[in-house]
């Protein structure tokens, strides 16, 4: 998801909370199935995952959390998904104190680092399962720009509500800078919360207030959001906007949105 942050020789792709950044450091020591750095240890294992801890109580806490749930997120994607098994498994993650949030290095790499963060690591590790998978599908969801860095952060809130809260400045400052239409513009790298404030909000809109299951959005990939609402709907996805824009100004308190915890306002009563 870092276009050109790091040069030719890392493409990291990352999912951060509003105002983090990787460090270069952190991708230049990672490697595609690198054996375990200094203090990590192997935490466990399950059918599709192997994961360590940096070897702090924190770094335990979180490998146990992702344990746990790490399956039961997999298995929800795959239905997702339509099914599919992506190449590569089992995923090997790594709780790292460095990870800012979590990232691997290609869509579809399943080496993976996450926040050392007992609470939060299993939704972003969430995130990054979903990329895998968009990867594997590759009908146009993309995780180095706006609709596929967009929907691996809407599925991971489904998945785990707990992290949803952290990404609603994203939305606030999206409407209030304009609503510039990224829906029909897909070329905003994966670190521009902007533009994913904007993605987040109309794959909910296409979910809760046009009531496509998420299955059904995740099979209509396409080269931008647009693409995916007139898959679906049969609609010009100009006006799929507007009509978008139009559900939002109702909540809409001195150009404040008025949104729940979870970001997703709809379905909005117009």
């Amino acid at each position: 998801m870092l276009r050109n942050l790091f040069g030719s020789k890392a493409h990291a792709r990352v999912f951060m909370p509003p105002g983090i950044t990787l460090p270069a450091g952190a991708v230049e020591a990672h490697r595609r199935r690198h054996p375990a750095a200094t203090g990590q240890t192997k935490a466990g294992q399950t059918q599709n995952f192997i994961v360590f801890s940096d070897g702090t109580a924190d770094g335990d806490g979180a490998a146990q959390a992702m344990l746990d749930k790490a399956e039961a997120d997999y298995a929800a994607t795959q239905v997702w998904f339509g099914g599919l098994t992506p190449p590569g498994l089992p995923f090997y993650v790594y709780a790292d104190p460095n990870a800012g949030g979590a990232y691997h290095m290609t869509c579809a790499g399943t080496d993976v680092h996450v926040l050392s963060d007992p609470v939060r690591a299993p939704g972003f590790l969430t995130a990054e399962i979903v990329e895998v998978f968009e990867a594997a599908i590759n009908n146009g969801w993309d995780c180095a720009v706006t609709n596929g860095e967009s929907l691996s952060r809407v599925l991971a809130f489904e998945r785990h509500p707990e992290i949803a809260a952290e990404f609603n400045p994203t939305e606030q400052d999206w409407w209030a800078q304009g609503h510039r239409d990224y829906v029909n513009d897909n070329s905003a790298g994966d670190t521009d919360q902007i533009a994913s404030g904007c993605g987040d909000l109309f794959l909910y809109y296409l979910h809760s207030q046009l009531t496509f299951d998420w299955t059904t959005v995740c099979g209509a990939g396409g080269p931008t959001l647009g693409a995916t609402y007139q898959a679906l709907t049969g609609y010009d996805p100009q006006q799929g906007f507007k009509d978008f824009i139009a559900a939002l100004k109702a909540i809409d308190q001195a150009g404040t949105l008025a949104l729940p915890a979870s970001g997703n306002p709809f379905p909005i009563k117009t």
